[in-house]
């Protein structure tokens, strides 16, 4: 449990990219489901970075609402982590 807790930690913290390399690597050592549904985890661009990027990218379209956008960054990040594991605990069930 603390591995795949590491894994998305480091998903939130640094990118999903980062995640996978690392649970590539633990693919000996971790059982088959657990990777299946830590691979559903780790799928989605919840993270900090994302944050930024929504800020960037949308705030350029509506300069006015960057303010709204900001405030609302990390409930969107939240939402996304949750949709996320609602995922994987679909994946789970199903295995």
């Amino acid at each position: 449990a603390t591995t795949v807790g590491n894994l998305l930690g480091t998903r939130m913290t640094l990118n999903e990219f980062v995640a996978y390399l690392q649970l590539g690597a633990l693919k000996p050592v971790l059982d088959p489901k657990s990777f299946t549904i830590a691979t559903f985890a780790l799928c989605g661009f919840a993270n900090f970075s994302s944050i930024g990027i929504q800020i960037g990218g949308i705030g350029a379209l509506a300069p006015t609402r960057r303010h709204d956008l900001a405030r609302l960054g990390f409930r969107a990040m939240l939402a996304g982590t949750l949709a996320n594991f609602v995922t994987a605990t679909i994946a789970g069930f199903l295995l």
